[in-house]
């Protein structure tokens, strides 16, 4: 059963159903009770009614007070006189010992006896128990007849109550069916029960993070295909200088910067493909893995383009730092890290690579002697496509962009610096203690 308009009814229902039943169970013992007690106290008024009437009135047959429906059996005994009075001679029974009340079976047929003694005189008035399981019956059944009524009626209020109480969240179904793609305004708040209001908060919390996710992505490519613009218009530019070149020098000068253009905008292009991957909403396949074995894998991957910019690249403190992260977006995180360290140092400089633990922290950090970031500056370079205003290079502004986003996807801290001395640039990236391996 998935409607939680059935799942309501049902147990409504059914609950009102069982609580009815058995307080109509009780009214029905509880009445039948009252009604053999009434019944008993019948008895018992009936003997010593006739308690005092006159031997010679009952011996010629007075008339005895009966109820008409009550079939009493009255039987008057005397000491000397022996039976001296039966109301139904056709059903005379013997006389009972016992004072008071008692039950007893005759040829068949269940009584209730009451017996009465004073003096010689024993008065015994008797009842059928079938009479007095009728008539108790028929009174209970009229205390409970208005609870057979009663049970339509408060299922019809149920069925009613449930409509009205699920109102809420049929209008709030129909709202966010009836949005369109671009839809994303908040919900309404106003005039819902207090129970929906989580619900309604968190999907608003959903709408307002999808929005500016939509927003971001549209910026992006906005950003993506303005960025792109400039190196393809480069390229086909270059490629007109390459037809028109009047000899072999110039076509091989047209060539080279041919393939300069084409290495950037593929450089670019990678570059964007990296950032649109490292979504940090995005789950982090994490592993384990050793920060100062993937730091040295790095080192070599970049050490030939620094050697070839006379720059020297290296690992210049390698502690054994395993932890749990994603390889693909560290790594990614480390190479744009030494890639703008080796693009912006100058020939004859410095790129340092360290990895540690600082106060159980793993830490990793690249420090250059290049012109570094002015601190006024170094809150905005994580912004995509921000270059700062002395910046050299090649560079598509896209790598701190990077770092920054691979950081997040690990809560890691990124923090610049300026280096040793006072010169060029020191990153450091701080990740949570808690990313050690288990056990």
């Amino acid at each position: 059963m998935k409607s939680l308009r059935a799942r309501l009814l049902a147990g409504l229902l059914g609950g009102l159903a069982l609580t009815l039943a058995v307080a109509g169970y009780a009214i029905y013992r509880q009445a039948r009770a009252e009604v053999n007690q009434l019944l008993d106290y019948q008895l018992e008024q009936t003997a010593l009614s006739l308690r005092h009437q006159s031997l010679i009135a009952i011996a010629v047959g007075a008339e005895v007070p009966l109820e008409a429906d009550a079939d009493l059996l009255v039987q008057i005994w005397d000491g000397a006189s022996g039976l001296l009075y039966v109301s139904d001679r056709t059903r005379e029974m013997p006389i009972f010992d016992q004072q008071g009340f008692s039950d007893a079976s005759v040829d068949g047929e269940r009584w209730r006896v009451y017996v009465l003694r004073f003096g010689p005189r024993v008065i015994q008035v008797a009842q059928p128990s079938a009479t007095r399981l009728r008539l108790s019956a028929e009174a209970a059944l009229r205390n409970i007849a208005p609870f057979v009524f009663l049970l339509p009626v408060a299922g019809i209020v149920v069925w009613l109550a449930v409509g009205r109480g699920l109102a809420p969240l049929t209008r709030l179904a129909s709202d966010i069916q009836r949005r369109t793609p671009a839809g994303l305004e908040p919900l309404a708040e106003a005039d819902l029960p207090d129970e929906l209001m989580p619900l309604v908060r968190s999907l608003n919390d959903l709408l307002v993070r999808l929005r500016q996710a939509l927003d971001a992505q549209r910026q992006f490519v906005a950003d993506a295909a303005h960025e792109l613009r400039t190196p393809l218009t480069a390229v086909r530019l270059q490629i007109q200088l390459l037809d028109r070149a009047p000899s072999e020098a110039e076509r091989a000068e047209a060539l080279e910067a041919l393939r300069q253009g084409l290495k950037r905008a593929s450089h670019l292009t990678e570059q964007l493909l990296l950032m649109a991957r490292l979504d940090p909403e995005a789950a982090v396949q994490k592993e384990q893995l050793d920060l100062a074995a993937l730091a040295r894998a790095v080192v070599e991957e970049w050490e030939p383009i620094a050697h070839a910019r006379r720059i020297d690249l290296g690992l210049a403190r390698a502690e054994g730092v395993v932890m749990e992260g994603e390889a693909a977006s560290l790594r990614a995180l480390l190479g744009n890290l030494v890639d703008n360290a080796v693009r912006y140092t100058p020939e004859g400089g410095r790129v340092d690579v360290s990895v540690y633990r600082d106060q159980g922290e793993p830490v990793l950090r690249v420090e250059d002697t290049g012109p570094g970031i002015a601190p006024e500056e170094r809150s905005r370079v994580f912004d995509r496509f921000y270059r700062g205003a002395g910046a050299a290079g090649t560079g598509t502004g896209l790598g701190l962009a990077i770092v920054k986003r691979a950081a997040d996807r690990h809560g890691a801290r990124v923090t610049l610096d300026s280096g040793s001395g006072g010169r060029g640039l020191r990153v450091t990236v701080r990740f949570p203690a808690d990313l050690r391996p288990g056990p």
